[in-house]
């Protein structure tokens, strides 16, 4: 596929998550669900925890050191961000990480692809010891991450084991890039991190990111359940918390990975958010006429962009075989994220819907996170 086929997708994917910082929210409105169980408390907080990986969003520096100090936000604001720690807790800490992975922006500039970070706290609900894997949606400004990750779709990576199916050539590349990330100050891998832990203590891990990083904590997650089994570490529980991602792989692997995620998997996705609609064949086809009924637009509805259509139907022909499949959609969260109100003076389209279902319709029709906890969310992706 050429590059110009993915351009096109490329813009409206950096549209979709630049509305993150940009647009305000509106908590007056309930959602509307469909299917699984709402979020949990819990569920609400690990949620926060895959928002504040994004911590290098946007951000272009001159070395790659200066990506790694700003990373550190994350751990002062668990440290110092007062609604931050009102909302989650007081006893989160940083344990491993926060890791990136870096490349060039251009000749004397460089931008994050992928980061990654684990925080140690209590579970609210039981008490015991949790340790959270928070991974990072694309970065608005790396073209490694939405060329060699996002769109890279066309091929597929066979997981490894029998009956396991294949993952997209894009979760691969980006699950390689987790695996093998390394702590600075220890110089371990995530699964190094846990296998250092007491064997005999009992504690969860619950493995979360949003996007990009909602497609990729399902196949991280299962590689910890398949150390742990390997292990045979049968005091430890694996949870997993998507939210609107894409599909990462064929039903093969959909239901090789539900086999092993059981009642552990607790994916939220928006019916209207068109990343989670990307890339099973049934929900693919979906995307043009998202926002084009009268629910939309005051009654007038967004027409999807002619111009788009021609790149739409090529990546439609190129995934029709590939038997992308939901994971567990029977277990998904599926809510129907509320239109945008727009103004005479800034009048929507189909790509500031998308971009507001993508975001904020998570932030108050799934998660109805309190104002000031949003607030400190966008500080800490503010750069």
């Amino acid at each position: 596929m050429k590059k110009s086929v993915f351009l096109p997708f490329i813009i409206l994917s950096i549209i979709l998550l630049y509305s993150c910082k940009k647009e305000s929210i509106d908590l007056s409105t309930p959602p509307l669900l469909n299917q699984g169980a709402s979020p949990t408390e819990k569920h609400k907080r690990i949620a926060v925890m895959a928002m504040i990986a994004n911590v290098n969003f946007g951000l272009v520096t001159s070395t790659e050191s200066q990506l790694v100090a700003n990373t550190r936000r994350i751990g002062e604001a668990f440290n110092n961000n007062t609604d931050l720690k009102n909302y989650i807790g007081n006893d989160w800490k940083i344990v491993w990480g926060p890791v990136i992975a870096t490349s060039p922006k251009s000749t004397d500039s460089f931008t994050t692809d992928n980061t990654m970070y684990i925080a140690q706290g209590k579970d609210m609900e039981t008490g015991k010891s949790l340790y959270v894997v928070a991974i990072a949606g694309t970065n608005i400004v790396s073209k490694k991450g939405w060329t060699q990750e996002d769109f890279n779709v066309l091929s597929k990576q066979d997981w490894g084991k029998p009956n396991s199916g294949k993952i997209s050539k894009g979760t691969s590349v980006g699950l390689d890039i987790l695996l093998n990330m390394r702590d600075l100050s220890s110089n371990k891998t995530a699964l190094q991190f846990f296998e250092d832990l007491n064997k005999d203590s009992t504690y969860e891990i619950a493995c979360t990111g949003h996007s990009l990083g909602g497609a990729l904590s399902p196949v991280m997650a299962l590689k910890i359940i398949e150390w742990k089994e390997k292990n045979q570490l049968n005091n430890i529980t694996i949870s997993i918390y998507p939210i609107a991602g894409a599909t990462p792989g064929d039903k093969e692997f959909a239901s090789y990975a539900a086999s092993k995620f059981v009642n552990n998997y607790f994916s939220v996705i928006n019916s209207n958010d068109i990343v989670p609609n990307s890339w099973e064949n049934d929900m693919y086809a979906k995307i043009p006429n998202l926002y084009n009924n009268a629910n939309f637009n005051s009654g007038a509805g967004f027409t999807f962009p002619q111009e788009l259509k021609t790149t739409y139907d090529a990546m439609k022909i190129g995934i029709s075989n590939k038997q992308y499949t939901r994971i567990a959609a029977s277990k998904e969260f599926v809510f129907s994220g509320i239109p945008n109100v727009y103004s005479a003076t800034t009048p929507g389209t189909f790509f500031t819907e998308a971009a507001y279902q993508h975001t904020q319709g998570y932030f108050k029709n799934a998660f109805n996170f309190p104002p000031q906890v949003i607030e400190a969310i966008g500080s800490i992706m503010h750069n």
